[in-house]
Parts: structure tokens; sequence; C-alpha cells
């Protein structure tokens, strides 16, 4: 009986000391360098606004390409009804009058997307000194909309494709 004690008291002296040896000591905390710098912050900013601008230009683009078929429908519609001439392109007034309104709606969507562009721009602390290269882009927009509203959709389109090519110039600035 001695020995059987004498053996799980051993055990038990045997067993406590490794477990101690095996439990870890807390290591201390690792010291982190911050993952982004300023630099790097300013460089991910000016990254998006060049998204921003590229975004607005392939928005407006593919807009414009509808925009010219729409209004060359329309312009060719209205002489049709004019002359009352038989033809597959006449739309009743109220067609035109309905396809005339969704395009100056659209035209629109178009100015408070670039209103919104123009403002990002201004607010933003590390793209207000490019905010210069895009400024009176809305105007150019709010131009094509006065345009429009006039039914003058040619001059109108000239209007959208100068805000393009302002976007564009603003793009190759915003390096």
């Amino acid at each position: 009986m001695k020995r059987i004690f004498a053996l799980i008291v051993a055990l038990i002296l045997l067993s406590s000391v490794s477990g101690a040896s095996q439990t870890r000591r807390p290591s201390p905390p690792k010291r982190t360098t911050p993952s982004t710098t300023f630099a790097e912050k300013q460089q991910a900013e000016i990254r998006a606004g060049r998204e921003q601008i590229a975004a607005q230009i392939k928005t407006l683009t593919q807009f414009l390409y509808l925009f010219g078929g729409i209004a060359k429908g329309i312009e060719t519609a209205e002489q049709v009804s004019r002359n009352r001439e038989e033809s597959s392109v006449g739309m009743t007034a109220e067609r035109i009058e309905q396809n005339k309104a969704k395009l100056k709606d659209s035209i629109k969507n178009v100015r408070v997307g670039l209103e919104k562009l123009e403002s990002s721009f201004r607010l933003n602390p590390v793209l207000q000194s490019h905010y210069p290269n895009l400024a009176g882009v809305a105007k150019l927009a709010q131009t094509a909309e006065s345009q429009a509203a006039a039914s003058a959709f040619d001059q109108a389109g000239r209007s959208l494709i100068a805000a393009v090519s302002k976007l564009a110039d603003a793009l190759v600035a915003l390096r």
C-alpha cells in the first residue's frame, strides 16, 4: 500500500512539473506601426476621385450615344408630323412630347450627378486642390438642360460633349 501511495504521489508531482513546463508565458503585445500613412491615405483619396470622374465620363458618353439617336428620332418625328406625312417614324404629338420629357429628365439627372461630383471634390480636403479643374462641369450640364427645355437638343448635346471634355481634362490633371 505504501508503494502504491508513493507511486501516486510521484505521478502527481511529475504531472505538475510537466504541466508547469508546458504553460506559455504571455508574450508582450507586439507594437504595430500604423498600417497606412498619411501619404497612402491621400493617394487612396485621389484614386477614388479619379474613379469618380472616370465613372461620370463613362456614364455621360453612354448617355450621349443614346441621346443622339433619340434626339434625331424626335426631330424626324416632328418633321413628319409637321408635314403630315405618312411614315414609319411618325409618332403622335403626345408620344413626341413624352419622349422630349424623358430626355429632359435624363439631362436633369446628368446635371445632378455632375453637381454631386463637383461638391465631393469641393468638400474633400485632399481633392480641393483639384477642384478648379472640375469646376463648371455642372454648369455645362445646366446649360444643356436649359437648351433641351427650349427643344434645342443639338445644342444640348454639344454642351454635354463639352462637359465630357472638361471631365477628361480634369482626369488627366488628377495625378
